[in-house]
């Protein structure tokens, strides 16, 4: 077994001090020369243990003085703010509007009010979000949408503080595997099935995708298509699908010859979700590809704008409601310290519209269609 670095041997001994109540917050801690001659280590090696604990918010330093243990509201000192907070990547866009809705309905019936945040799907931010609340701890919940969970996530420190604060935590959407709290989500995985076994039954094989690479629910999507695809013993053609970032997700008709140049033969997309989907579409009726005349598309959510174009789109059903009132449900169980399970899967279901081509129907005959004519 390697052993550890030296910083983090320091950082870790310091904080099992503080947590044990060697240290108390408001002392002193060991200055950087009392520490560098305790485990024989450079100027430069103490300062990235202590950096580490500051991030962490277990020291605090001060500027002339030296570095100290954070002053921390003990968790039954804190009163009751009959307040939860909400912290989404959007607020009022896309599907959010209607989750935060339902969760605000479900708590206002037990006196709760919610305090609402957005980290736009931005690390820094959400790490600002968190230290505020940390800081603040004003709060008797906390719902959370997390970031960009498929990377790895620096802020997860600041998530193990509120657990070790007792604060309960639930995730929504997608969560952090590392984290033990509770999530509540729809079923990513089925909803990719879903949609390409629709496409599969109305007769494509030639499938591509389009899914985020940076959301876990794009990788749980992604596995269900595969899923989809295998199961009907079709071909996946990795070529095909196109992974894309939150970021390139806002400029896809800037870059549209990166979905042009991918489409050879393709009969028929599954999208990551909506929004995606719908900017796809206007890439492809821009150069006169028509949907599903010539390309049929899929979307996930059945979001609002899912209706907003002169092909409604096919999609599958996010139980929106469903999953902003189990999430209120759930937090509000554990505010009242009443035991919860640690996953919540809801199923999704189609709505077909009008963005699929039935490749099955065979083409009307010159009679019949003389017949619809007349």
């Amino acid at each position: 077994m390697e052993a550890k670095p030296k910083y983090i041997e320091i950082h870790e001994w310091i904080k099992k001090q503080i947590i044990s109540g060697e240290l108390k917050p408001g002392e002193r801690m060991y200055s950087e020369n009392e520490l560098m001659e305790m485990f024989s280590v450079s100027r430069q090696t103490v300062r990235h243990a202590i950096s580490r604990l500051e991030f962490e918010e277990f020291v605090v330093r001060k500027r002339g003085s030296g570095t100290y243990i954070r002053e921390k509201k003990e968790q039954e000192k804190r009163v009751n703010s009959m307040q939860i907070a909400v912290v989404t990547t959007y607020i009022d866009e896309y599907i959010f509007p209607g989750i935060i809705r339902e969760i605000e309905r479900t708590v206002s019936k037990e006196g709760y009010g919610i305090q609402f945040a957005s980290t736009h799907n931005s690390i820094e931010s959400e790490r600002e979000v968190l230290r505020r609340l940390l800081r603040e701890n004003t709060v008797d919940g906390i719902v959370v949408e997390a970031t960009k969970s498929a990377l790895p996530n620096p802020n997860l420190p600041l998530y193990r503080q509120i657990l070790e604060r007792n604060i309960p935590l639930v995730f929504i959407n997608s969560y952090y595997p590392e984290i033990q709290a509770p999530h509540v989500s729809m079923n990513d995985r089925m909803a990719g099935k879903m949609a390409a076994q629709y496409l599969i039954r109305k007769g494509h094989r030639k499938i591509g995708a389009i899914f985020k690479c940076d959301d876990g629910q794009g990788h749980l999507r992604y596995a269900g298509f595969v899923e989809a695809m295998m199961e009907a013993r079709i071909p996946i053609r990795e070529g095909q699908v196109i992974w894309i970032s939150t970021e390139d997700g806002r400029r896809m008709r800037q870059e549209e010859d990166r979905y042009l140049g991918r489409l050879e033969d393709n009969t028929a997309y599954v999208c990551y979700n909506d929004k995606v989907a719908m900017e796809f579409i206007e890439i492809l009726e821009k150069h006169q590809i028509r949907v599903p005349d010539n390309i049929s598309v899929v979307g996930i959510d059945n979001a609002e704008i899912s209706l907003h174009h002169g092909t409604a789109l096919t999609t599958v059903q996010n139980p929106l409601q469903s999953l902003g009132e189990l999430t209120a449900t759930v937090m509000l169980k554990m505010i009242h310290g009443i035991p919860v399970e640690k996953d919540y899967e809801l199923m999704p279901t189609m709505v077909e519209r009008m963005s699929v081509k039935n490749r099955h129907r065979s083409p009307l005959s010159m009679v019949e269609k003389e017949k619809i004519l007349c």
